[in-house]
This record gives structure tokens, sequence and C-alpha cells, in this order.
């Protein structure tokens, strides 16, 4: 996280690696949040980075991995090093910027074990789909590992023959409808500010709701996509208003998915939320 360049990610293998997580004031911050330090889960992690970056007033807090030899570095990591250098780091020898990525939902398109979804002869495999596999808490490489499998499986279906769709497993719900008036229609960045604010790592019920509230009104306002710009847009609205409405009716916290209001996790929310067009 540099002023004026584009966001990189900086994979989690660094911290894998040894990375050390350090305050603007240099401090090492994440063993008072968590026993296993850097090594905790990333939703766990993440939500350490918040809560350092609100009580120092900053954007951002810093990886550390100069206590590695600079070779390892740049033959574990050439791509990042290279880009880190090209904009004025050199991790071999600075704290380079970081701050949390939000994984706002683990799920996607349902589909059963073979990738298949409910529509007849469209497959799902990878982060787009939900098959169970991520669990509730996303690790790296994941959906790579997922699709080792299910890109497979899909291929194999295919070829075998198109045997319709796949049930749902379980009881979907409509979305609820759009009852607000039509306000103006957003623009992306509007749209990335709501969902980091409002549904992002660290969530609560207020929140959610106005969030709904707000992408419900924003979807009335939107006029028919009619370019490549408009249609992404429209997609993540309703991305964004999927994310939103499950987090709310999701009244506990479980893995990425945190509420301050609920922060535990609750055995009658041991399952999916599913939602089918209305």
């Amino acid at each position: 996280r540099l002023p004026g360049v584009p966001i990189f990610l900086i994979s989690e293998a660094v911290r894998g690696e040894g990375g050390i997580l350090r305050n603007a004031s240099g401090e090492r911050f994440i063993p008072g949040y968590h026993e296993q330090a850097e090594l905790a889960p990333r939703d766990i992690v993440a939500r350490a980075i918040v809560a350092e970056m609100n009580r120092t007033a900053t954007d951002r807090v810093y990886l550390d991995i100069t206590h590695l030899p600079a070779s390892k570095i740049t033959a574990r990591f050439p791509q990042i090093y290279r880009y880190c250098l090209d904009h004025g780091v050199d991790i071999t020898k600075d704290f380079a910027p970081v701050s949390p990525a939000a994984h706002y939902m683990m799920g996607g398109v349902r589909t059963n074990t073979w990738g298949e979804t409910t529509l007849p002869g469209l497959y799902a495999c990878g982060e787009a789909a939900c098959t169970g596999v991520h669990g509730a808490n996303r690790l790296a490489s994941n959906s790579l590992l997922e699709t080792v499998v299910f890109a497979k499986r899909i291929v194999q279906r295919t070829v075998e023959g198109a045997r319709g769709a796949a049930p749902l497993t379980e009881d979907a719900r409509a979305l609820p409808p759009f009852e607000n008036e039509a306000g103006a229609p957003p623009d992306r960045a509007s749209l990335q500010g709501l969902m980091w604010d409002k549904v992002g790592i660290v969530r609560d019920g207020a929140g959610l709701a106005a969030a709904t509230r707000q992408l419900a009104s924003w979807r009335a306002a939107l006029p028919s996509p009619q370019d490549r710009a408009s249609h992404e847009l429209a997609n993540l609205l309703l991305a964004g208003r999927l994310m939103a409405e499950a987090a709310l009716i999701r009244e506990e916290s479980r893995g990425a998915h945190y509420r301050t209001d609920f922060p535990a996790p609750r055995d009658e929310w041991r399952r999916h939320i599913v939602f089918r067009r209305g």
C-alpha cells in the first residue's frame, strides 16, 4: 500500500516464510492479539491489523522480512520483490507497507460434487463455486486445490454428456424485494467504499442493514447496462447485495465472517445460506 501506486497483493506465503508485522512505530504487535502471532488464521491476522491501524490512526502496517537472507527473498518471491523495488521499496532492506484484503464471502455459485449447478449445462469451480471445500475461512491456494479436483470432474461430466441440473441440497430463499426508493446510481468507488466500511472485515447488524438498504437503493436507480463497465457495476451490485444480505442473516461469527454483535459461532448456523432468483 503506497500512495499513488495500484494495490498489489503480497502473498500470505511471505508471512509463512517468517515475515513479521510491525505497526507505525516499528513495533511487532501480532503476539498481543494471538498466541500464534503471524501464523494465526487469516481472519484473526486481518482483524488484528485493522485494530492496530485504528489504534495508531494509520492506514497501514508494515511487513518485515529484512531478517531473512536477501538471496532467499529474491528466489522465493521474485515478482513481489521486483514490483516493490520498481516502486521504491527494497523488501530485502525495507519494511513493506501493507493493509488487509477482505475476503467478504466464503461462497459462490452452488454446485454439487461434480461442479454442476441448478442450470443444465452450467458448471462452476474454484473461487466462483460454493462446494464447501473452503469452509468458513479461505486459505491460501484453496481455489487451486479445488480446481485440481473439480475442473477434472467437470471435464469428465461434460464428456459423458449432460445429466441435467443439480438440485439444491438445502432450502433456498429468495432475495428480499427492492423496496427502497431509487437514489442516485453509484460509481464503482462508492460501492467499494460501502462494502469495505459496512460489509468488510469487522461487521455488525446496524452496518449490514444500512448496507442492504443502500445497495437496494442503488440497484433500483441503476439504468440498464449498455457496455462492459455498466455490466460489471451491475454484477458488483448484485454480488455485494448477496454478501450483505447473507451476512445480516447469519447472526454469529464464523471464519472470515465476524460480527461484533454476535462474536461467537452458533451450532444452528453450521449450514450454508442459499439464495435463488425470486
